[in-house]
């Protein structure tokens, strides 16, 4: 074979490899991506659980804010029993986190990302 058909052998092969390695690519971001956010939410639940357990008196919404700083309009924190930390409620507080968000590549629009958070009570 002369070298004017290897270089352009090479280049074929080169056009077929890029495109699957740019996906591989893009799935790793992706991919590491919702598994950092997953991660952040459930910490941020588990926090919330374990404050309200210490002093069910605070409001979750405002532990939230506080983590989070003052954009919290788009989470969703669910405190169950209601009133945690009562002789009635048992002995143990769960939060969940509810956080829409957006594929940073913007192939695969929005999800939502739900964190769940249980602690015992202190009391």
């Amino acid at each position: 074979m002369d070298a004017s058909r290897e270089r352009g052998a090479a280049a074929v092969e080169f056009a077929l490899i890029v495109p699957l390695l740019v996906a591989v690519i893009f799935g790793i971001v992706e991919g590491g991506t919702r598994y950092s956010q997953q991660n952040e939410v459930n910490h941020w639940a588990y926090l919330v659980a374990r404050d309200l357990s210490i002093d069910p008196t605070k409001s979750a919404n405002s532990i939230v804010t506080t983590l989070k700083g003052s954009d919290t309009s788009s989470y969703t924190v669910a405190v169950s029993p209601s009133s945690p930390c009562t002789s009635s409620s048992g002995n143990q507080v769960t939060v969940t986190i509810s956080s829409p968000r957006t594929s940073p590549s913007g192939i695969f629009g929005s999800y939502t990302i739900k964190g769940k958070g249980v602690a015992r009570c202190e009391n």
